[in-house]
């Protein structure tokens, strides 16, 4: 019995050790509120949802998150409220007790947690509109427009404060054409439309919803944006991971990593022989063509280069 106890608390500190190797090995990022000039005036605190939002999507093996919660509590704030505070927080200009964060205060929080980057951003726009035609009783048409426009998202170096770019991310989604109303009859998108705000923001519900659509969609293409100008991941995590050369034509590289993987056009890599190790040339990303593919040039070693040869971001 005793052994059995020392076998399992030694696998649990293993597990726990081998946790905090992977954390280490890729880059820990904190994610503040976002201010929210959008003028939504519904219960959702988009200022908080939304940025959580794009955590959960930039959390993978190499990007840690702080936990929003963790992030609140650093910043004195509380995300929970009684049900009576939400009811008269309907009534009120939630955007008056926001503030738009300095780069220095944004930097304190992220040095709190000892993060490698900080992000901040604005919520421009978050509307859902209907907009209508003919006599509903007897038949008319709709259409809906869901728009989400996210801007000034700002990527912050904590070590120093360099700025390391900013992004940002729209989207407009539109349904048209579903036909007539006859005598009245609420559609999908009818009870979507009354109904949006009772729904729990990033539930299974709201991302089917044409606002969820168009959340996702924006939020999408920041995180795509801030994983390619962050950094390319270290040598460490690409030895891991083992990215190569997926085919060699004529000068023309294919490689099975891409925008999910923080690679973008203009980025040079290191190729080396996959059996002996040595350094056999390189290349320059000209294509991102989807998450885990891109096409490059060579730039040195056009003979030498094999399909499944190692490549490494140069520094």
């Amino acid at each position: 019995m005793k052994r059995i106890i020392l076998f399992c608390t030694v696998v649990l500190m293993m597990a726990i050790l081998l946790a905090d190797l992977a954390v280490g090995a890729g880059k820990r990022v904190v994610i503040l509120p976002f201010y929210d000039d959008s003028g939504y005036r519904g219960p959702w605190k988009l200022y908080y949802e939304v940025p959580e939002m794009l955590g959960d999507m930039l959390m993978d093996d190499y990007f840690f998150i702080v936990p929003m919660d963790s992030v609140i509590d650093a910043m004195g704030d509380k995300k929970k409220k009684s049900a009576l505070t939400k009811f008269f927080n309907l009534f009120r200009n939630i955007k008056a007790e926001q503030k738009l964060l300095s780069d220095l205060e944004v930097l304190t929080v992220g040095r709190k947690f000892d993060a490698d980057y900080a992000i901040f951003g604005i919520i421009d726009q978050f509307k859902f509109k209907r907009q209508g035609a003919g006599d509903v009783i007897v038949g008319g048409y709709k259409s809906y427009v869901a728009n989400v426009e996210l801007s000034g998202v700002r990527v912050l170096r904590v070590s120093d404060g360099t700025p390391m770019g900013t992004v940002r991310g729209e989207s407009e989604k539109t349904e048209r054409g579903l036909g007539l109303e006859i005598m009245g009859k609420p559609r999908k998108r009818d009870l979507e439309f009354y109904s949006l705000d009772s729904l729990d923001f990033r539930s299974k519900r709201f991302l089917n919803t044409l606002m969820g659509q168009a959340t996702v969609e924006a939020l999408n293409k920041v995180q795509k944006e801030v994983r390619a100008i962050i950094t390319l991941p270290d040598t460490a995590w690409y030895a891991e991971k083992k990215f190569k050369v997926v085919s060699s034509t004529d000068g023309v590289i294919s490689i099975n990593a891409g925008s999910a993987d923080g690679v973008k056009a203009g980025d040079k890599f290191r190729v080396f022989a996959s059996e002996s190790g040595i350094l056999v040339g390189k290349i320059n990303v000209t294509t991102v063509w989807a998450d885990h593919l891109s096409k490059a040039e060579v730039l040195e070693g056009r003979d030498a280069i094999r399909d499944g040869d190692i490549i490494m971001p140069e520094r």
